[in-house]
């Protein structure tokens, strides 16, 4: 494996490990406010709440950069793209056109989320990348 390549998987599984942190802080929100709430509530209010820690560990951790404007753009707009394209129309699809439970249909909608969300922040840090 090249240092290109051993960089890149080294990326991913650091992505893994802060993306398990901030699902456990995500999923937990999202179920306690389901009890009282519609899923697109539920969805936004465990998301948000998990971007902070996300994005901190995102950036000194997983692409070991520092955060500066642009790369704070870039992974919030990224994280609301995830958020309100991926993540709210997979729901619509698996909720309400195919009828699933919400809470089922939590699981699907994140695995998918997790690949679109890697690909966009790798991207935009690159962008971003500090001198």
């Amino acid at each position: 494996m090249d240092v290109t390549n051993r960089k890149a998987f080294g990326e991913f599984l650091r992505f893994c490990v802060v993306g398990t942190v901030s699902t456990a802080i995500d999923a937990g929100i999202y179920n306690l406010v389901l009890l009282v709430a519609s899923y697109r509530v539920a969805l936004v209010s465990g998301y948000c709440l998990s971007l902070v820690v996300n994005y901190l560990l995102t950036m000194y951790w997983t692409f070991r950069e520092r955060p500066s404007l642009g790369n704070t753009m870039g992974v919030v707009g990224a994280h609301l793209f995830n958020l309100f394209v991926v993540r709210m129309s997979l729901m619509w699809l698996f909720a309400d056109v195919m009828c699933m439970s919400e809470r089922i249909a939590y699981w699907p909608t994140l695995a998918i989320s997790v690949v679109t969300n890697f690909l966009i922040l790798r991207w935009v840090v690159i962008l971003t990348k500090s001198e």
